[in-house]
C-alpha cells in the first residue's frame, strides 16, 4: 500500500472527531474477549526525560484501516521490540505504536512527546483518555512545515497540563515514510526539549564552522595554487555540508519546509551526488591516471558516470529505491576511495599515505554508521553524530594529506629550483599559521559571542534577557524547596541630572563602578546581579530573608556612598535607591509579583527622599 494514502485522506481525523463512535469502540473493547488480555506498558512521567522506544508496542497497518481498527486489535496484534536500536528499518506500509502515560495531569509545566528523527513522511499522535481522543497532531516532511505544531527540525507534540484531565492516558503514534524508519521517542519537558536542542545547535554550529573554514583554506590555496583537486575538494566539501544540513533536518525547517516531499528528492540527490564527488577527489587527488592502471581508470570514471546518473535520476525514481540504492552503493564507494589510495600508495606518491588513513578512518565511522542505522548493532542513539565526526576526522587529515602533496612537488623540483623550494616553503609555514590563528581566532570570537549573549556590554554584569531567565529558575527552585528568595532592585539617585552635568562619558564611567561595587558586597555563588536597564540593576538571591537582603542593600547603600568617581576633572560621590522584596514562593505565577514589590519599594526610596533602603516591612510603617 502507499504509506501516505490513509494519512492524505485523513480519515483518523473526521473519526477522531466523533466521540460516540469512540465511545463506542470503548465499550465493545471491554465488552470483546479479548480485552481482558490487552495491556500497554505504562510509562510515568516525573518531569525527567524518558526513552518510550523500550516501552513501546508496535503493529503494522493492514490496508485500509483506521484509527477505530486499530483500537480494535487483539493484544496478540501488538508486539515488543527485541532490539536496541531505533531502527525500524524499511517498512512498506506505516506503523503504530502505542504506550501508556501517567503523569501528565500533574504536570507543572508544557510536556513534549520528541520524535528526534526528522526524516518521517507522515507522524501523526493521538493522545486518548477514557476512549476518547483528546488531542490528535501531525507532522511529517510530506506536510507543510508551517502545519506542524511547533517549529522545530524534528517532530515534537506539545501536551499541556490543562490538555488532560485523568491520571492515565494512550498514547497511539503513526509513521509512514518510504525511506528508513526510526523512532527515538522520548517524552520530556518542553525545557529539557528546548536545552538538548541548543546543544544539538552547538555541535551542528561546530561542524558547519569547521567545514566552513576548510572551505575558504583551500578555495585559497586555489587561488594561489591553481591547482584544481583544490577546487574539486572545496565543492565535495559543500555537498557534504549540504548532506549534513539535510540530514539534521534545517532544510525542512529554514528552505524548503512549504514543499511538501522536497525533502525526500533533495536528500535522495546528495546521497548520490556527495559520493559523484567524493570519487571524483580521490581520483584527482591521487593521481590516477598518471599511477593508476587502464583497468583502475575505466573502473572509476564508470563507477563515477553510474553516481552520475544516480544523482539525476533521484529527481524522478522512487525514494525508497534511490535511497536503499545510495546506501548500498556507499559502501562501494568508500572501498573504492580506499583502493584508490592504497594503490597510489603503493606506487610510491608519498601524501596517499595520510590520504589512504584519513580515508580508512572515514570508511569506519561510515560503516559504523550503516550499521547502526541498518539495526545490525546495539544503537547509540546519536547516529546522527557519526556522519559528523568522520567527516571531521577527515576533513582534518586530508589537510594534512594536501600539506604532504605540496612538500612532495617541491621535492621533486629541489635540485634546480632550490630558491623557489625556499620560496614555497616559507609560504607553507605562513599558510598553516593563517589557518591556525584564524581557527584560534574563530574560537575565541564564538567564546566572546556566548559571553556577549548574556552579558551587558558596559558594565560587565547579566544582562536583562539572562536575569529574566535566571529569575524563574531561581524561584521555580525555591518554590520546590519552599525556601525564601529575594529580589533587590537598585537606581542611581539623579542619574540625568549626572549626565547632562559631566557628560555621558562619564555617566557610563559611574555605572561601571557602580557594577563594581555590587559585584564586591554581593558574594553569593547562587545570587545573579544584572543591569536591568539605564542606571537601574537588579539582584536575585536565593535563600536570603528580606532582612538579611535589606542588610545587604544597606551594605550597598553605604558602599556607595563612600565611593568617589573620579573622571578628569569631574568627582562625584554616587547615591542609591534601594528596594528589597522576600518570600517564600506558593505558586510559580507570583514570580512577577516578587518583582514589583521589589520595584514598588524602590519607588517608595526614591519618593522619600532618596539614598535609602525600603522594604515592605518599612513601607507598610510608613503609610
Amino acid at each position: 500500500m502507499n504509506p501516505g494514502n490513509v494519512l492524505c485522506s485523513k480519515p483518523d481525523r473526521r473519526s477522531a472527531s466523533n466521540p460516540v463512535i469512540y465511545g463506542l469502540v470503548l465499550v465493545l473493547l471491554l465488552l470483546s474477549p479479548a480485552a481482558s488480555a490487552i495491556t500497554i506498558e505504562t510509562v510515568s512521567f516525573t518531569g525527567q526525560p524518558v526513552n518510550l522506544l523500550p516501552l513501546l508496542e508496535f503493529t503494522e497497518e493492514q490496508p485500509g484501516e483506521t484509527l477505530e481498527d486499530i483500537l480494535f486489535r487483539p493484544a496478540s496484534d501488538w508486539q515488543h521490540r527485541t532490539s536496541a536500536s531505533n531502527n525500524l528499518g524499511h517498512e512498506s506500509g506505516a506503523l503504530w505504536a502505542r504506550v501508556r502515560l501517567s503523569g501528565l495531569s500533574t504536570a507543572t509545566t508544557e510536556t513534549v512527546i520528541r520524535l528526534n528523527y526528522p526524516h518521517i513522511d507522515y507522524a501523526d499522535m493521538y493522545l486518548l483518555e477514557k476512549g476518547k481522543v483528546i488531542k490528535h497532531l501531525s507532522a511529517g516532511d510530506h506536510i507543510p512545515f508551517s502545519e506542524w505544531p511547533l517549529d522545530k527540525r524534528t517532530f515534537w507534540f506539545p501536551v499541556l497540563p490543562e490538555d488532560v484531565s485523568s491520571e492515565e492516558q494512550e498514547l497511539y503514534l503513526r509513521i509512514a515514510t518510504p525511506g528508513l524508519m526510526k523512532m527515538p521517542l522520548e517524552i520530556m519537558t518542553f525545557s529539557d526539549a528546548a536545552d538538548a536542542e541548543i546543544q544539538m545547535h552547538l555541535w551542528a554550529g561546530a561542524v558547519f564552522g569547521i567545514m566552513f573554514i576548510m572551505m575558504l583554506y583551500n578555495a585559497f590555496l586555489y587561488s594561489s595554487l591553481r591547482d584544481g583537486t583544490y577546487l574539486i575538494y572545496v565543492l565535495y566539501l559543500m555537498t557534504i555540508s549540504a548532506l549534513q544540513f539535510t540530514l539534521f533536518g534545517f532544510g525542512e525547517q529554514y528552505i524548503w519546509g512549504e514543499s511538501p516531499g522536497m525533502n525526500n528528492t533533495i536528500l535522495a540527490f546528495l546521497i548520490s551526488f556527495t559520493q559523484a564527488m567524493s570519487v571524483l577527489f580521490v581520483i584527482n587527488f591521487v593521481s590516477l591516471k598518471k599511477f593508476g592502471s587502464r583497468l583502475d581508470l575505466i573502473y572509476a570514471y564508470s563507477f563515477l558516470t553510474v553516481l552520475v546518473l544516480m544523482s539525476i535520476a533521484s529527481f524522478s525514481a522512487p525514494y525508497e529505491i534511490m535511497v536503499r540504492a545510495g546506501v548500498a552503493v556507499s559502501t562501494v564507494t568508500l572501498l573504492t576511495g580506499f583502493y584508490i589510495g592504497l594503490k597510489g600508495w603503493i606506487m610510491g606518491m608519498k601524501p596517499a599515505r595520510l590520504f589512504t588513513t584519513a580515508w580508512f578512518l572515514h570508511l569506519i565511522f561510515i560503516g559504523w554508521f550503516l550499521l547502526d542505522i541498518a539495526g545490525h548493532m546495539a544503537s547509540t542513539g546519536r547516529s546522527d553524530l557519526l556522519l559528523s565526526i568522520g567527516f571531521i576526522m577527515e576533513v582534518a587529515l586530508l589537510s594534512l594529506a594536501f600539506a604532504d602533496k605540496m612538500n612532495q612537488e617541491r621535492e621533486l623540483r629541489i635540485t634546480s629550483q632550490t630558491r623557489l623550494l625556499d620560496m614555497q616553503l616559507a609560504m607553507n609555514r605562513e599558510l598553516d599559521i593563517k589557518v591556525q590563528e584564524r581557527t584560534a581566532a574563530l574560537q575565541r570570537a564564538n567564546l566572546r559571542l556566548e559571553e556577549l549573549s548574556i552579558t551587558d556590554g558596559l558594565t560587565g554584569l547579566y544582562n536583562r534577557r539572562y536575569f529574566d531567565k535566571q529569575y524563574m529558575e531561581k524561584y521555580s527552585k525555591a518554590c520546590t524547596e519552599q525556601l525564601p528568595v529575594a529580589v533587590m532592585m537598585i537606581d542611581i539617585d539623579h542619574f540625568k541630572n549626572l549626565n547632562d552635568t559631566h557628560g555621558h562619558a562619564f555617566g557610563d564611567l559611574c555605572l561601571v563602578h557602580a557594577a563594581g561595587i555590587i559585584q564586591k558586597v554581593v558574594t553569593m555563588g547562587d545570587a545573579v546581579c544584572a543591569r536591568y536597564g539605564g542606571e537601574e540593576f537588579v539582584i536575585v538571591m536565593p535563600k536570603t530573608t528580606e532582612a538579611r537582603a535589606v542588610q545587604l542593600g544597606e551594605i550597598i547603600r553605604q558602599e556607595f556612598a563612600r565611593t568617589r568617581v573620579k573622571h578628569q576633572n569631574h568627582a562625584v560621590n554616587m547615591t542609591v535607591s534601594i528596594g528589597v522584596a522576600s518570600e517564600i514562593p506558593e505558586h510559580l505565577d507570583q514570580a512577577e509579583r516578587l518583582l514589583k514589590y521589589a520595584d514598588n519599594c524602590l519607588y517608595f526610596s526614591k519618593e522619600n527622599g532618596r539614598n535609602q533602603v525600603s522594604y515592605r516591612g518599612n513601607m507598610n510603617q510608613a503609610s
